[in-house]
């Protein structure tokens, strides 16, 4: 084989290695459905359907959450203890609708002419909701907006879970619109957030409507309207994402577990460790 030739079949084999890394990357635009077809959307609440199994072909699915009191007894310095605490359940209803940007929400879709819609107002939104992946991703990005309903000082969190429902990591305080040195809000600009993570991600949370600043099941809600709107839901491999990405699972407070074959050269190091430690000399 020539070197020209050999130079052309490592052009080739590149080509094709990096189109099918771009293949791996998938994205949900809420303008056609899993199979591609056109998704001719309502601009009214009250003519949409909520968004629950839509994707499932691909592996996605979404739910809304709700979030309930509970109470535990125990017994603190010899007394009994009520304590209450905050527990996040699937909800019956709440989750948002995919509209045609021409329901008023202050702005256009970031692409196409459908987002995925919430507001305070509707019955049809609930302040919680979750993407759940039939296989765990490792890179996650959507896009955001406030709508036109929105009060200032309202934020988005992101909560990552691995497949036994353990948390990964975090992306809070993520504020849903802005404000100019005229002190002017806005709330039509578009926000991207993304994020990786070597531990694979089952499903996000994702609060919305929350006052400053804790996480989904602590922060209290906003007393005031809120609206918002996502576009362009993209997700892939760890591998598929940009370097520079935040990475949840090394970054904040997460854990990445160690692979086996770790633990087997551990354990092999272990093992001449102890065989070359010297032995007491039982003779003298």
């Amino acid at each position: 084989m020539t070197r020209t030739n050999l130079q052309g079949l490592i052009f080739s084999a590149t080509l094709l290695a990096a189109s099918h890394a771009q293949a791996a990357v998938q994205t949900i635009n809420f303008d056609n459905d899993a199979s591609g077809n056109p998704i001719s959307a309502p601009s009214l609440f009250s003519g949409a359907t909520a968004l629950t199994n839509l994707y499932a072909d691909i592996g996605v699915n979404f739910s809304a959450l709700s979030r309930t009191q509970e109470t535990s007894t125990r017994i603190r310095d010899g007394i009994e203890v009520t304590q209450a605490y905050n527990v996040i359940n699937p909800a019956a209803t709440g989750m948002g609708a995919i509209l045609d940007e021409s329901s008023n929400f202050g702005s256009n879709a970031k692409s196409g002419d459908n987002f995925l819609a919430f507001n305070r107002l509707s019955s049809s939104s609930a302040n919680l909701w979750r993407v759940s992946f039939d296989n765990p991703i490792g890179y996650f990005g959507i896009s955001y907006s406030a709508g036109s309903a929105s009060t200032t000082y309202q934020y988005l969190n992101f909560q990552a879970y691995d497949a036994d429902g353990r948390l990964i990591g975090v992306s809070n305080y993520n504020y849903l619109g802005y404000t100019d040195a005229n002190n002017t809000y806005y709330s039509s600009r578009f926000f991207d957030k993304a994020f990786r993570s070597e531990t694979g991600i089952s499903y996000i949370d994702i609060g919305q409507g929350l006052n400053c600043c804790s996480n989904n099941l602590d922060a209290s809600f906003s007393s005031g309207n809120w609206s918002v709107k996502f576009d362009d839901l993209i997700f892939g491999e760890f591998s598929d994402a940009p370097t520079y990405l935040y990475n949840l699972s090394g970054n904040n407070g997460g854990y990445v577990p160690v692979p086996a074959s770790i633990w087997m050269m551990l354990s092999g190091l272990m093992v001449i460790l102890g065989c070359g430690r010297k032995q007491p000399n039982h003779s003298l």
